[in-house]
């Protein structure tokens, strides 16, 4: 084989692409190897409201908290469900800027909810405190949804501000992660009549979509639901 062929080789092989997950070299523009696609938590049916998922016995589409307390939000559309491999992408795309991740990321609920959510007018993503912004030095919420509206040809609607800097949730019960995001929103412009897509990355509890829908209903918001990338 001649030289130059063997280097054309070597340079093929160097810049085909891998899998995102375990760096296995991949023959197509996809972000995953068949393998690593096929151990995506994909979520399953679970409440037709906020997405959790229902005891096998459960006879109805809704679970009991949101029949109880029917949420400010319509809906929730979720890809995944929170668990491994797809919760480390998302934390190194929360906490180590991994903007590649959080671009295939995008891409992926773009098209879960282009198939799935109903028609709406705005995206919202859901905004950091400016301090935690300084920290961090972006938003992984509104990096997820520039591509999305871009995609979709629906405008960015950041009139939402987080005024209350608030402490992690992780710990939390839901009595006390509704407590701890308590007026921690307001909408700084209305937003009459609109249709409105709140984005975030993940959803836990509910606690921090259901504070900034409330803000974006008291704001006029006709109706508000919620895209995230997984179900806790």
């Amino acid at each position: 084989m001649h030289i130059s062929q063997r280097l054309m080789l070597a340079r093929d092989w160097l810049l085909a692409p891998s899998c995102t997950l375990c760096g296995e070299r991949v023959s197509h523009r996809q972000p995953f190897c068949d393998g690593c696609e096929h151990s995506l938590p994909l979520l399953d049916a679970g409440c037709a409201v906020c997405a959790t998922q229902l005891p096998p016995e459960s006879s109805s589409l809704i679970c009991g908290e949101c029949q109880q307390h029917p949420p400010r939000f319509a809906s929730v559309h979720a890809v995944f469900r929170y668990a491994a491999p797809i919760d480390r992408l998302i934390q190194g795309a929360k906490y180590h800027a991994r903007f590649d991740w959080l671009g295939l990321l995008a891409t992926r609920l773009c098209g879960h909810v282009r198939a799935r959510a109903t028609e709406v007018d705005a995206i919202v993503p859901v905004p950091l405190h400016r301090a935690r912004l300084r920290s961090r030095g972006y938003n992984q919420a509104l990096e997820l949804a520039r591509p999305i509206a871009k995609s979709l040809r629906l405008p960015l609607h950041l009139g939402v501000e987080r005024v209350r800097p608030t402490p992690p949730q992780t710990a939390m019960s839901l009595s006390e992660r509704r407590r701890n995001v308590h007026k921690a929103f307001i909408a700084r412009h209305e937003c009459k009549g609109l249709r409105v897509a709140i984005v975030d990355d993940v959803m836990t509890s509910g606690a921090t979509a259901q504070a900034v829908a409330g803000c974006l209903r008291q704001a006029g918001a006709a109706s508000v639901e919620v895209w995230i990338l997984a179900r806790a």
